[in-house]
Protein backbone atom coordinates (compact mmCIF):
# COMPACT_ATOMS: atom_id res chain seq x y z
CA UNK A 1 0.00 0.00 0.00
CA UNK A 2 1.01 3.65 -0.54
CA UNK A 3 0.92 4.25 3.26
CA UNK A 4 4.01 2.06 3.55
CA UNK A 5 6.11 4.90 2.13
CA UNK A 6 5.55 6.95 5.33
CA UNK A 7 8.01 5.94 8.10
CA UNK A 8 5.76 6.66 11.10
CA UNK A 9 2.11 6.21 12.02
CA UNK A 10 1.91 9.87 13.14
CA UNK A 11 3.00 11.08 9.71
CA UNK A 12 0.58 8.69 8.01
CA UNK A 13 -2.26 10.04 10.22
CA UNK A 14 -1.36 13.66 9.35
CA UNK A 15 -1.36 12.96 5.63
CA UNK A 16 -4.74 11.17 5.70
CA UNK A 17 -6.36 14.00 7.70
CA UNK A 18 -4.88 16.67 5.40
CA UNK A 19 -6.09 14.86 2.27
CA UNK A 20 -9.64 14.50 3.67
CA UNK A 21 -9.80 18.23 4.53
CA UNK A 22 -8.74 19.18 1.01
CA UNK A 23 -11.42 16.93 -0.45
CA UNK A 24 -14.14 18.49 1.76
CA UNK A 25 -13.02 22.05 0.96
CA UNK A 26 -12.99 21.36 -2.77
CA UNK A 27 -16.46 19.85 -2.54
CA UNK A 28 -17.78 22.86 -0.55
CA UNK A 29 -16.28 25.33 -3.03
CA UNK A 30 -17.85 23.47 -5.92
CA UNK A 31 -21.26 23.41 -4.21
CA UNK A 32 -21.09 27.13 -3.42
CA UNK A 33 -20.19 27.89 -7.02
CA UNK A 34 -23.12 25.83 -8.24
CA UNK A 35 -25.50 27.55 -5.78
CA UNK A 36 -24.27 30.97 -6.89
CA UNK A 37 -24.72 30.01 -10.51
CA UNK A 38 -28.22 28.71 -9.87
CA UNK A 39 -29.39 31.92 -8.11
CA UNK A 40 -28.26 34.25 -10.90
CA UNK A 41 -31.19 34.84 -13.20
CA UNK A 42 -30.75 36.72 -16.47
CA UNK A 43 -32.75 39.93 -16.84
CA UNK A 44 -35.50 39.35 -19.38
CA UNK A 45 -36.21 41.75 -22.23
CA UNK A 46 -39.67 42.47 -20.83
CA UNK A 47 -38.24 43.35 -17.41
CA UNK A 48 -35.61 45.60 -18.99
CA UNK A 49 -38.33 47.31 -21.02
CA UNK A 50 -40.45 47.85 -17.89
CA UNK A 51 -37.50 49.43 -16.10
CA UNK A 52 -36.86 51.74 -19.07
CA UNK A 53 -40.52 52.81 -19.15
CA UNK A 54 -40.46 53.48 -15.40
CA UNK A 55 -37.40 55.69 -15.82
CA UNK A 56 -39.09 57.50 -18.70
CA UNK A 57 -42.20 58.04 -16.56
CA UNK A 58 -40.03 59.43 -13.77
CA UNK A 59 -38.36 61.72 -16.30
CA UNK A 60 -41.80 62.86 -17.51
CA UNK A 61 -42.72 63.69 -13.91
CA UNK A 62 -39.59 65.82 -13.65
CA UNK A 63 -40.75 67.88 -16.64
CA UNK A 64 -43.98 68.75 -14.81
CA UNK A 65 -42.60 70.09 -11.52
CA UNK A 66 -41.43 73.58 -10.62
CA UNK A 67 -37.88 74.85 -11.00
CA UNK A 68 -37.64 75.09 -7.21
CA UNK A 69 -38.44 71.42 -6.79
CA UNK A 70 -36.10 70.51 -9.66
CA UNK A 71 -33.26 72.18 -7.76
CA UNK A 72 -33.99 69.98 -4.73
CA UNK A 73 -33.57 66.87 -6.88
CA UNK A 74 -29.92 67.84 -7.57
CA UNK A 75 -29.95 66.54 -11.13
CA UNK A 76 -26.86 66.23 -13.34
CA UNK A 77 -26.40 69.24 -15.62
CA UNK A 78 -27.07 67.29 -18.82
CA UNK A 79 -30.37 65.90 -17.51
CA UNK A 80 -31.44 69.29 -16.15
CA UNK A 81 -30.71 70.95 -19.51
CA UNK A 82 -32.69 68.24 -21.31
CA UNK A 83 -35.70 68.85 -19.05
CA UNK A 84 -35.54 72.60 -19.56
CA UNK A 85 -35.28 72.08 -23.32
CA UNK A 86 -38.39 69.86 -23.18
CA UNK A 87 -40.32 72.65 -21.44
CA UNK A 88 -39.35 75.12 -24.17
CA UNK A 89 -40.73 72.92 -26.94
CA UNK A 90 -44.34 73.49 -28.16
CA UNK A 91 -47.09 71.29 -26.76
CA UNK A 92 -48.25 68.29 -28.82
CA UNK A 93 -45.08 68.40 -30.88
CA UNK A 94 -43.13 65.40 -32.20
CA UNK A 95 -39.95 66.98 -30.89
CA UNK A 96 -41.33 66.71 -27.36
CA UNK A 97 -41.80 62.97 -27.72
CA UNK A 98 -38.22 62.52 -28.95
CA UNK A 99 -36.91 64.77 -26.18
CA UNK A 100 -38.79 62.73 -23.59
CA UNK A 101 -37.17 59.56 -24.92
CA UNK A 102 -33.79 61.27 -24.62
CA UNK A 103 -34.58 62.21 -21.01
CA UNK A 104 -35.48 58.58 -20.30
CA UNK A 105 -32.15 57.50 -21.77
CA UNK A 106 -30.27 59.93 -19.51
CA UNK A 107 -32.21 58.65 -16.51
CA UNK A 108 -30.56 55.22 -16.90
CA UNK A 109 -27.25 56.59 -15.62
CA UNK A 110 -28.77 58.59 -12.74
CA UNK A 111 -29.21 57.46 -9.13
CA UNK A 112 -32.96 57.89 -8.71
CA UNK A 113 -33.24 57.44 -4.93
CA UNK A 114 -32.78 61.12 -4.10
CA UNK A 115 -35.12 62.15 -6.92
CA UNK A 116 -37.85 59.81 -5.70
CA UNK A 117 -37.41 61.05 -2.13
CA UNK A 118 -37.72 64.70 -3.19
CA UNK A 119 -40.81 63.96 -5.27
CA UNK A 120 -42.25 61.89 -2.43
CA UNK A 121 -41.84 64.77 0.04
CA UNK A 122 -43.43 67.11 -2.47
CA UNK A 123 -46.39 64.77 -2.96
CA UNK A 124 -46.80 64.39 0.79
CA UNK A 125 -46.85 68.18 1.19
CA UNK A 126 -49.35 68.46 -1.67
CA UNK A 127 -51.60 65.87 -0.01
CA UNK A 128 -51.49 67.80 3.27
CA UNK A 129 -52.44 71.02 1.47
CA UNK A 130 -55.29 69.28 -0.31
CA UNK A 131 -56.60 67.88 2.97
CA UNK A 132 -56.33 71.32 4.60
CA UNK A 133 -58.22 72.95 1.71
CA UNK A 134 -61.01 70.40 2.08
CA UNK A 135 -61.27 71.14 5.80
CA UNK A 136 -61.31 74.90 5.18
CA UNK A 137 -64.00 74.60 2.51
CA UNK A 138 -66.17 72.65 4.93
CA UNK A 139 -65.58 75.24 7.67
CA UNK A 140 -66.39 78.10 5.28
CA UNK A 141 -69.66 76.41 4.29
CA UNK A 142 -70.59 76.02 7.96
CA UNK A 143 -69.84 79.68 8.68
CA UNK A 144 -71.83 80.86 5.65
CA UNK A 145 -74.70 78.63 6.76
CA UNK A 146 -74.72 80.55 10.06
CA UNK A 147 -73.31 77.79 12.29
CA UNK A 148 -72.74 79.40 15.69
CA UNK A 149 -71.01 76.22 16.87
CA UNK A 150 -68.42 76.36 14.06
CA UNK A 151 -67.79 80.06 14.73
CA UNK A 152 -67.39 79.54 18.48
CA UNK A 153 -65.01 76.62 17.95
CA UNK A 154 -62.90 78.73 15.58
CA UNK A 155 -62.72 81.55 18.12
CA UNK A 156 -61.66 79.14 20.87
CA UNK A 157 -58.92 77.69 18.66
CA UNK A 158 -57.62 81.18 17.78
CA UNK A 159 -58.02 83.59 20.72
CA UNK A 160 -56.25 86.39 18.79
CA UNK A 161 -58.67 86.18 15.87
CA UNK A 162 -60.11 89.44 14.52
CA UNK A 163 -63.75 88.57 15.23
CA UNK A 164 -65.15 91.79 13.78
CA UNK A 165 -63.29 91.30 10.49
CA UNK A 166 -64.33 87.64 10.34
CA UNK A 167 -68.01 88.47 10.88
CA UNK A 168 -67.76 91.16 8.21
CA UNK A 169 -66.34 88.69 5.69
CA UNK A 170 -69.08 86.19 6.50
CA UNK A 171 -71.86 88.78 6.01
CA UNK A 172 -70.41 90.04 2.73
CA UNK A 173 -69.90 86.51 1.41
CA UNK A 174 -73.50 85.63 2.31
CA UNK A 175 -74.77 88.68 0.40
CA UNK A 176 -72.71 87.70 -2.64
CA UNK A 177 -74.20 84.22 -2.61
CA UNK A 178 -77.75 85.54 -2.27
CA UNK A 179 -77.33 88.03 -5.12
CA UNK A 180 -75.24 85.71 -7.35
CA UNK A 181 -72.35 88.18 -7.35
CA UNK A 182 -68.70 87.39 -7.94
CA UNK A 183 -67.38 85.60 -4.83
CA UNK A 184 -64.83 88.23 -3.83
CA UNK A 185 -65.53 88.12 -0.09
CA UNK A 186 -65.97 84.35 -0.30
CA UNK A 187 -62.39 84.03 -1.51
CA UNK A 188 -61.16 86.49 1.13
CA UNK A 189 -62.89 84.43 3.81
CA UNK A 190 -61.18 81.27 2.59
CA UNK A 191 -57.78 83.01 2.52
CA UNK A 192 -58.31 84.35 6.03
CA UNK A 193 -59.21 80.90 7.34
CA UNK A 194 -56.14 79.43 5.66
CA UNK A 195 -53.94 82.09 7.25
CA UNK A 196 -55.36 81.22 10.67
CA UNK A 197 -54.70 77.50 10.18
CA UNK A 198 -51.16 78.07 8.94
CA UNK A 199 -50.30 79.92 12.15
CA UNK A 200 -51.26 76.89 14.28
Amino acid sequence: MWLAFFPSSALRHYYIKHAMNNTENNSLTLNNSEDSFDTEEPVSKSQRKREMLELQDLGKELTEITEKLLAKCQLPAELLNAIQEYKRLPNKHEARRRQLQFIGKLMRSVETTQIEQALGRHQHHANLNKRLDQQLEKLREQLLAGSAEALQELILEHPDIDIQYLRQLIRQAQKELNKNKLPSSNKKLFQYLRKLKQTD
